[in-house]
């Protein structure tokens, strides 16, 4: 969902007459927490994947605790950025996806019912078979599973997927971090008191 919100805001973006350069001139605070807990994620989840000796051993003994060190690595980028409203968003969706995969032993729970309305049957088999180590089917034991991914996007969607709630703060975040870079101003009228960017002048 990040990747289509992304697009669409770049697309809106440039309707509204912004300009894709400026993007590359925000400044974002602490980047290198969010370099860090992405490069901690990402190879945490491959090393045990691959299986590569005593390694990925100490990773599956304590992939919940390196899971949690790359989101508070990224909690403390976020932090950081605060006066960009739209990270506001980014954060709260984080720590909602956050909360309910660590109350689920470090994965992401997924509704059964919502993969079949999706059409992802291949998907609900692998989960099934336990074979998808960064998600888990939704059962009586799972804990705040309202939080998981139950929410099902099917055709006519182009990319059918499951999605949670905090996927849905994610996305709106991204989008107006978007829009408040390309066309230096919020989505919304200063006036309102909703969510408004402060970027430096030109």
């Amino acid at each position: 969902m990040l990747i289509e919100s992304m697009a669409t805001s770049l697309v809106v973006g440039k309707v509204r007459g912004g300009k894709l350069e400026n993007i590359g001139k925000v400044q974002i605070r602490g980047w290198y927490f969010f370099v860090l807990g992405f490069i901690i994620e990402f190879t945490s989840v491959y090393l045990k994947m691959k299986n590569i000796g005593i390694i990925s051993t100490f990773i599956n003994k304590y992939f919940i605790y390196v899971h949690s060190l790359s989101y508070i690595l990224i909690f403390i980028g976020l932090i950081l950025n605060f006066k960009n409203k739209s990270m506001i968003l980014v954060f709260i969706g984080t720590l909602l996806n956050f909360i309910v995969i660590v109350a689920n032993g470090g994965r992401m729970p997924v509704s059964p019912e919502g993969l079949k309305t999706a059409g992802l049957i291949s998907n609900l088999e692998m989960l099934k078979n336990d074979m998808i180590i960064t998600h888990t089917l939704i059962t009586d034991s799972t804990k705040l599973s309202i939080l998981g991914d139950i929410i099902p996007l099917s055709k006519p969607y182009p990319f059918p997927k499951m999605i949670s709630i905090g996927d849905i703060f994610l996305g709106l975040g991204i989008f107006c971090f978007i829009q408040g870079a390309m066309t230096k101003k919020g989505i919304f009228l200063r006036k309102s008191k909703m969510i408004r960017f402060e970027y430096k002048k030109r």
